[in-house]
């Protein structure tokens, strides 16, 4: 039977997209996010909640616990999370209209919800976790199984990741759903046959190791009639053995042709994407992180209306009609300068047309849908 009025718990939204996900669901039920960090990381990243919007109908509570709560003194932590969850949830109960669902982004809280009815268990997979901790790798699979095996639907940004966990729960295939990022509304450009910049090819996010610099140096050598803006910071970004990819990136940056903006403020990211002429993502296609993920930059380069050209990453070849992909410098390169120039084949209103389709409303809809949750006329949030 579909649920009327359903709530939302969300645990440990300390991304911006599960963060936006539940905003968007907020609107129409009762909602409550959670971050939940150790001592130390809090204190040294001091970090904020995405938006502050009193009016956005979402209740939030950020927990600040001892360093391991989460690692070798779980079992410890263990009781003290479990009744923080449940009584989170019987806020919800009273507020919201039943039994709320309870949307879990990450393998280490399995142990807290197994209070949780699973059919009110969501697990929300957004990366390969294994990668983050492979020392760990046998614990996280573990915890990851414990939620797939549960959940009344495990819902993954990336299509690599479903087929992946499909692969390891047959018998719970059916209710693995691709659930790719959306994209911001502010992201979607209002005007995009204007405030191009003729000639220019942008690329916003991580300068790290996910970036093919060799192939970049490469491609900029070849472009020296494009100049290419790269906005984004040169802290860390290091996930793989070796640092020859440092070198490369500053050969790269360092070209005549390029502009390094440096990190700029979330409001600014828009500004970057809409005066290209077009935008690319030159990430390694080979490189683990890259197969296992769902790039921000997909659906911000779409909502952008300028063409948007890529290396093979899984992802952004689930797009053909509006990324073109190649992985070779001298297509990459001809790709590029072709369009630059605004080929008369690519279609700016049709490609936000798409975008306006793929916002975090619709995200929102796609969840409610799979869940069997039926929007009430008038909905009591806080």
């Amino acid at each position: 039977m579909p649920s009327e009025d359903a709530p939302f718990l969300f645990l440990s939204a300390n991304t911006p997209w599960v963060y936006t996900l539940a905003e968007r669901l907020a609107e129409d039920a009762a909602v409550h996010v959670v971050q939940f960090y150790d001592w130390r990381t809090y204190w040294t990243h001091e970090p904020t909640w995405p938006t502050d919007d009193p009016d956005a109908g979402i209740r939030r509570t950020l927990r600040v616990l001892p360093t391991g709560y989460a690692g070798r003194l779980e079992w410890l932590a263990r009781p003290f999370m479990r009744w923080m969850i449940d009584g989170w949830r019987d806020d919800l109960r009273e507020r919201g209209g039943g039994e709320p669902y309870v949307v879990v982004p990450y393998p280490y809280l399995a142990p807290w919800v197994r209070g949780v009815p699973d059919d009110r268990l969501v697990y929300y997979n957004l990366d390969a976790y294994t990668l983050y901790r492979p020392e760990r790798a046998g614990r996280i699979r573990g915890q990851e199984a414990e939620l797939v095996e549960r959940a009344t639907r495990t819902i993954c940004l990336s299509q690599h990741q479903a087929q992946a966990i499909q692969d390891r729960h047959p018998n719970r295939a059916d209710r693995i759903e691709h659930f790719p990022l959306g994209v911001v509304e502010d992201f979607v450009n209002p005007s995009p046959e204007r405030d191009r910049e003729p000639g220019t090819v942008g690329y916003v996010g991580n300068l790290g190791d996910r970036v093919d610099w060799g192939l970049v140096d490469e491609v900029v050598r070849q472009c020296s009639g494009l100049e290419f803006l790269f906005a984004g910071g040169l802290n860390g970004g290091g996930t793989l053995d070796g640092d020859g990819w440092r070198e490369e990136r500053a050969r790269a940056l360092d070209r005549t042709n390029v502009m390094h903006l440096g990190r700029i403020p979330q409001r600014e990211v828009t500004e970057v994407y809409w005066r290209s002429a077009v935008n690319w993502i030159p990430y390694d296609p080979t490189h683990p992180f890259n197969e296992a993920s769902c790039p921000t930059k997909v659906m911000d380069g779409i909502a952008s209306g300028r063409p948007v050209v890529s290396t093979s990453v899984p992802e952004c070849t689930l797009y053909p009609q509006w990324i073109t992909v190649a992985d070779e410098p001298d297509e990459l390169a001809e790709n590029l300068r072709r369009q630059a120039k605004r080929p008369s084949s690519h279609s700016p209103r049709q490609q936000i047309q798409f975008a306006r389709g793929h916002t975090w409303e619709h995200r929102a809809q796609t969840l409610r849908r799979l869940l069997g949750v039926q929007i009430e006329t008038e909905v009591h949030r806080r």
